[in-house]
Formats: C-alpha cells, sequence, structure tokens
C-alpha cells in the first residue's frame, strides 16, 4: 500500500524568511524565484589608522547555477547585525546590473560571526544605465565561511 500526502500552502507572507541551505542566497525576483548557490567568499582585514578600530569585510560573490550571467553580490562587516549592516548590493540578471541606491531596498543581518553570516533582503533595485527597476522579495542567505 502506497500512500501520498500532499500539502499546499498559498499564504506568503513577505515577512516570514525562506528557509535555505547553507552556502545558498535565494529570492524572488520580479516574481521568479532565483538560487545563487556557486557561491566565492572572500575576506578582507581592515585598520583605521586614525582611530586603531579594525574590521574584517565579507564579500559574498553568488553565481545562479541556471544562468550564469544572474549574479548577486554584497558586502558585510564580519560581527555586524541588524538593519543596514551591508554595503554594495548588486544583483546581476541577464547581464544588466541593478544596484541599492536609495531607502526602497532593506537588508537584515542576524547572525554574523567568524564562519556565519545569516540574513535577509527585499525591496527595489535600479540599473543606473537606464533606469530600470527589479523587485525582490524573500530575499535571503545562509553562508558559511572561513
Amino acid at each position: 500500500m502506497f500512500t501520498f500526502l500532499t500539502l499546499s500552502c498559498s499564504d506568503n507572507d513577505d515577512s516570514t524568511p525562506p528557509i535555505i541551505e547553507t552556502n545558498s542566497i535565494s529570492a524572488n525576483i520580479d516574481g521568479q524565484v532565483i538560487k545563487f548557490s556557486n557561491l566565492v567568499i572572500t575576506k578582507q582585514d581592515y585598520t583605521n589608522d586614525e582611530t586603531g578600530f579594525e574590521w574584517t569585510d565579507i564579500r559574498i560573490l553568488g553565481y545562479n547555477s541556471e544562468n550564469t550571467l544572474n549574479i548577486i553580490e554584497f558586502i558585510a562587516e564580519e560581527g555586524l547585525v541588524g538593519a543596514e549592516s551591508i554595503w554594495r548590493f548588486n544583483i546581476t540578471i541577464n547581464g544588466f546590473t541593478y544596484m541599492q541606491n536609495n531607502s526602497a531596498f532593506t537588508t537584515l543581518v542576524t547572525e554574523s560571526t567568524e564562519n556565519k553570516l545569516i540574513g535577509t533582503f527585499s525591496g527595489i533595485l535600479t540599473e543606473p544605465n537606464n533606469g530600470q527597476t527589479i523587485s525582490i522579495t524573500n530575499g535571503s542567505f545562509n553562508i558559511e565561511h572561513n
């Protein structure tokens, strides 16, 4: 005897981030879910010569395995959590790069340690040359790094 169980859920609450596997980034971009699972993660240490403040930037570069013209890039400071703790957030879709350029785009880092970076993102990104925009919902990342 075989039993099949099918569940469907139509409630899509943008305030609840999706759970994704480790070392992957996922987002709904203009109605299409795109995953970036081929990641290049680099770290760069910095020191402010005037204040002596030291920090480490984590640069994430992710490629979509189905379309190599779809790329995501952002930088986060290791150990910094909260809203707007990511900068230089760009997504390239079909060769056009869309950038964060106003308050219509938000990020939230919920965990940032020397080995892990977890958070969410959503909003509008703009292509600077032609002004075209893309809408992003349910963006999330769960990344382990060294």
